[in-house]
């Protein structure tokens, strides 16, 4: 009986050591992020960065609420783009983030009807806060965006 409460112990305990591994995250610096985006998303369009003048309206964002922001756009034939808004503080990042959220929601609605993968690469976009900074990444190979963000979340 002993042997076996220590079994079943141990492998417990082995799954949960097994569970935390998932390596370390990476560190969440902006440009450092939107460059590793770059790299290793599967994008389809070719983005170019959105002028600092533009970012806020664009995306619905006080720009009250964040330090810096870093945003890339495709061209109209897609809805492939990339944003980080570094927030100044907890309650700036939900704020920020429920923006996102309804960017995204719009362009869905908007990408409905004349571009069907545009508009799924946009529900399955990974829009979150990480540390202090709140990002959205619309790739056209999801899965691939979503691999990218989770090394940072």
């Amino acid at each position: 009986m002993k042997k076996t409460v220590a079994f079943l112990l141990a492998i417990v305990c082995l799954a949960a050591l097994l569970t935390g591994c998932g390596g370390p995250k990476k560190t969440m610096e902006p440009r450092a992020f939107v460059d590793d985006v770059l790299a290793n998303a599967n994008f389809t369009d070719s983005l170019n960065q959105l002028s600092d003048d533009v970012v806020a309206q664009y995306y619905g964002v006080d720009s009250a609420d964040y330090t810096s922001a870093i945003a890339y756009g495709g061209t109209a034939a897609t809805a492939e783009q990339i944003a980080v808004f570094e927030a100044k503080d907890s309650a700036a990042a939900e704020r920020i983030l429920s923006a996102l959220q309804t960017f995204v929601a719009e362009k869905v609605e908007a990408y409905k009807s004349y571009g069907p993968a545009a508009a799924m690469s946009l529900e399955n976009a990974p829009v979150k806060i990480i540390g202090n900074c709140v990002v959205a990444v619309v790739c056209a190979d999801s899965d691939s965006a979503v691999k990218v963000v989770d090394q940072y979340a």
